[in-house]
């Protein structure tokens, strides 16, 4: 596993041109998609065929700003409380080039929220208007999984191993914007949507290595029972998180494609069935996490003993064969 040294990851932050700028305030364009079509859940089903053009546009569009809540949320609900949290850890403070590159990486994440908040409410004016969420609706039981996330963080802090992945997914997220922004399937991509992204991951590309010294710092050097107890939470918040559900947010989009195309009221309540069905779904699977998504994060889940069974709830993992 190639990860950056603190040294380097500090020469690169001072270049600004390797640091995510503002994009200057634009317009989507209504017409075009935002996102290429396999970071949409619906695609994975036989459904999606049976949508129009414009249905799958408009799909589209709704499914990237569902995207975008969910990076909002690792930003404010995840990032910053855990990493708050162990800004005092013992092995944080004794290295203070770690120390830095965290209290670093907070104040970046704060500004992703606040562009993602912007660009939604740029893009859907009137679904934003009182609230910066439209379909991140966090049940009880999530809301109160995270409050015990946040108190624990520095005697169980399992949340880096979520948000190293989520942060190498919101990276592969742009690089396809990037690769796909002339034209797929659906037609070229919203240029103001692919710019933000395309900014935000430069931070990110740094973030992530700030993640592996952290896991190493914090998670690694604990004891093998206390490794095993984080492993265990991991992966029940990765089964949750990577199973689509018939009240959850991917089904909120559906239903909301329903209320603003009346005409697939007949379709809804199928397309909701298949969308619960990716959950088994190989390929699905694959394009929320995998080698080829999210290859430090599963370097990373390599390297610990106590992921030994992870597959079985993270489908997308392979655990390597042991070379004799």
């Amino acid at each position: 596993m190639n990860v950056l040294t603190l040294e380097r990851i500090e020469e690169i932050a001072a270049d600004r041109s390797r640091r995510t700028a503002a994009v200057p305030p634009a317009m989507p364009d209504r017409h075009l998609p935002f996102v290429p079509e396999e970071f949409t859940p619906l695609y994975y089903t036989r459904i999606y065929a049976k949508l129009s053009l414009e249905q799958r546009i408009r799909y589209n569009q709704l499914a990237a700003l569902r995207v975008n809540e969910y990076i909002m949320m690792l930003e404010r609900d995840i990032v910053d409380p855990v990493l708050k949290a162990l800004r005092s850890h013992g092995a944080v403070t004794a290295e203070p080039a770690l120390r830095r590159a965290l209290d670093g990486m907070l104040a970046e994440e704060e500004r992703h929220y606040e562009a993602f908040v912007a660009l939604n409410r740029r893009c859907e004016p009137r679904l934003y208007r009182d609230s910066d969420w439209c379909f991140m609706r966090l049940r009880p039981y999530e809301r109160a999984a995270l409050r015990v996330v946040h108190v624990m963080a520095r005697w169980l802090p399992f949340a880096l191993w979520i948000i190293i992945a989520m942060e190498e997914f919101s990276i592969g997220l742009a690089a396809a914007i990037v690769r796909d922004r002339e034209g797929g399937a659906l037609g070229p991509l919203d240029a103001h949507f692919a710019a933000v992204h395309r900014e935000h991951a430069k931070d990110e590309a740094r973030h992530i290595h700030i993640d592996v010294h952290l896991v190493r710092a914090c998670l690694a050097s604990l004891p093998a029972t206390w490794r095993a107890v984080n492993a265990r939470l991991f992966m029940a918040f990765m089964g949750d998180m990577t199973a689509p559900k018939a009240n959850g947010t991917g089904a909120s989009v559906v239903r909301r494609l329903v209320v603003e195309r009346p005409e697939l009221a007949p379709l809804q309540e199928e397309m909701i069935t298949q969308l619960v069905a990716l959950r088994d779904d190989e390929t699905f699977q694959r394009s929320l996490f995998g080698r080829r998504l999210t290859p430090l994060a599963f370097a990373l889940y390599d390297e610990e003993p106590a992921f030994e069974r992870l597959g079985e709830v993270l489908k997308s993992y392979e655990r390597p064969r042991r070379s004799d």
